[in-house]
């Protein structure tokens, strides 16, 4: 299955909550960090697994995530880590949010506006629309490589039946 970590404001639920629940309906697992605590893995090592299993990173650059350094500096160092595993990250972007340096070098943007239905809607395809661009282009990768392994199993069984 397709995991997407989704760099977010635990805050922004409302937003959040129905962005992985649209995710779940494509057969997507949206990945949600959460700081919980106590955690006998370190808050590096489990976002940094989860980033590693991840097909991409979508982050929901908010007001919200902006407004508290903590935040901001976790998303800043989520996405740094994406990027240094080769990981496409896309951001949705809400209008008028300041936007950190190294995020505003990634060219994937879309933006919207919290206080607009329609926008919402709009956003919310897009994000539906990427996630399942993504599951298809993995899934015909898993295809094609149960087609080379059947076909490579085939070869093994001739060549062992052909011993005989």
């Amino acid at each position: 299955m397709v995991q997407i970590f989704i760099a977010h404001s635990s805050q922004d639920a409302w937003l959040i909550n129905p962005i992985a629940q649209n995710l779940k309906s494509i057969n997507v697992d949206p990945y949600l960090a959460e700081l919980d605590a106590p955690n006998p893995v370190s808050l590096y090592d489990k976002l940094t697994r989860a980033i590693r299993r991840s097909t991409a990173m979508f982050l929901i650059l908010t007001h919200t995530v902006m407004k508290r350094p903590e935040t901001r500096d976790v998303i800043n160092w989520e996405v740094a880590t994406a990027k240094a595993y080769s990981k496409p990250v896309y951001v949705f972007r809400e209008r008028d949010v300041e936007v950190p340096i190294l995020i505003s070098q990634i060219l994937v943007y879309f933006t919207f506006d919290p206080f607009s239905k329609r926008s919402l809607k709009k956003a919310m395809n897009r994000i539906v629309d990427v996630a399942s661009k993504l599951k298809e282009s993995e899934d015909l990768v898993w295809a094609a490589a149960l087609i080379v392994l059947a076909f490579l199993g085939g070869v093994i069984l001739a060549a062992m039946l052909a011993r005989k």
